[in-house]
């Protein structure tokens, strides 16, 4: 049809999906180097996976409509791997947004939000804002108003260095511990794009207990498909435990 050959398309959506992967890389790296607002990598991202989606129709049609004996199955094999691979999660991801609530600063206590005070100083001007303003907690209590603090028995100096511990076995940066006002700050990175989330952990007397209050917030984006909260859950029962 018009011309083209099912070999054609296949030799052509084997260089796109090459041509696809390596833009891909380029926006990883950008995303890792953390030089730039993310709706730069975020552009670099797209074009590769609109470039990936071209290569992956182009290698189905060539696959559906010609003879596989004319067709160089490697390449075809590879075309379709690569711009499938590229494609399908960010389309999923693309997906995923409609269904998450818009915000990415999640906490146990909108009435007394737990403070950063170092982790400020390493953040970028270009990340986002750690300022909490009304209609950013009143958002909060409406999307994730189940978000509670967790009661531990015992004075919070009984369990800093066991808050301590469980951040060094998640792998979390510690960016500052202050044993005094029993809060803990400390950043996750994630491993492909190096996206950064950053955690304060508050540990205040309650009587003859102690609550612990938790908040985490990613530095780039508009929401974060509800990795913080997980983030707080996750910790907190593993703390309780």
């Amino acid at each position: 049809m018009f011309g083209i050959t099912a070999a054609a398309l296949v030799k052509w959506s084997y260089i796109l999906s090459l041509v696809a992967a390596s833009i891909f890389v380029v926006a990883i790296a950008i995303f890792r180097a953390a030089m730039t607002a993310y709706t730069i990598p975020l552009l670099v991202l797209l074009v590769a996976t609109l470039i990936a989606f071209i290569a992956l129709v182009m290698v189905l049609a060539g696959l559906v409509f010609g003879q596989f004996s004319s067709l160089n199955m490697m390449r075809a094999l590879i075309a379709l791997v690569v711009s499938a691979g590229i494609f399908v999660p960010v389309f999923m991801g693309a997906r995923a947004v409609a269904d998450v609530p818009i915000i990415n600063d999640i906490m146990t206590d909108t009435q007394n939000p737990p403070q950063f005070e170092v982790v400020p100083t390493v953040r970028k001007p270009f990340d986002n804002s750690l300022d909490l303003s009304a209609d950013r907690l009143a958002y909060h209590r409406k999307m994730y108003g189940d978000m509670k603090p967790l009661a531990l028995d015992g004075a919070p100096d009984t369990h800093f260095d066991r808050v301590l511990e469980i951040v060094d076995d998640r792998g979390w940066k510690l960016v500052a511990a202050n044993r005094a006002k029993g809060t803990v700050e400390a950043t996750e990175s994630t491993a492909l794009f190096g996206f950064k989330d950053d955690v304060v952990i508050r540990l205040s007397a309650d009587g003859d207990k102690t609550r612990v209050d938790m908040r985490s917030a990613s530095r780039q984006g508009r929401t974060d498909f509800r990795v913080n909260s997980k983030r707080i859950i996750a910790f907190l029962e593993e703390l309780a435990d």
